[in-house]
């Protein structure tokens, strides 16, 4: 059973990590251990952050490219980010599970609206790792 200074601590690394802008947490002692990953990252909006734009009249439909296994995300060389046009299919990352890499490719040309994940995360199968923009 775990004492209540133990769950206290563990509460308050829970409620931080929920409410800031941290993906990863772990924390080890010698007799605990605590792991927390979020799934998707999204920060809480700031105080200072300049008012949403009016919602266009067509919503934008992205291909979300998802993880087809279980392991750690690497990306390939370069590293693909946000805005990045790919002009024919190409390999964007790969997981890798067991030492063997799975590649992760983008499946045609578009543009890159949003990376969902970091360099050596662990992801889980059917997790969004891209969503591809093929509208241009």
């Amino acid at each position: 059973m775990i004492d209540e200074d133990v769950h206290a601590r563990v509460l308050a690394l829970a409620h931080a990590f929920r409410s800031g802008e941290l993906v990863r947490l772990r924390v080890e002692d010698d007799d605990l251990g605590v792991a927390m990953t979020r799934l998707a990252a999204n920060p809480a909006p700031s105080a200072t952050a300049p008012p949403l734009a009016p919602a266009p009249a067509q919503p934008v439909v992205y291909d979300i490219v998802t993880a087809e296994i279980v392991g750690i995300v690497q990306f390939a060389r370069p590293a693909v980010i946000e805005g990045a046009v790919l002009e024919s299919d190409r390999e964007l990352a790969y997981v890798e599970a067991l030492g063997i890499r799975n590649p992760v490719r983008s499946k045609g040309p578009g543009k890159i609206a949003t990376v969902f994940v970091t360099e050596g995360e662990p992801v889980e199968y059917g997790q969004p790792l891209f969503a591809i923009d093929r509208h241009v």
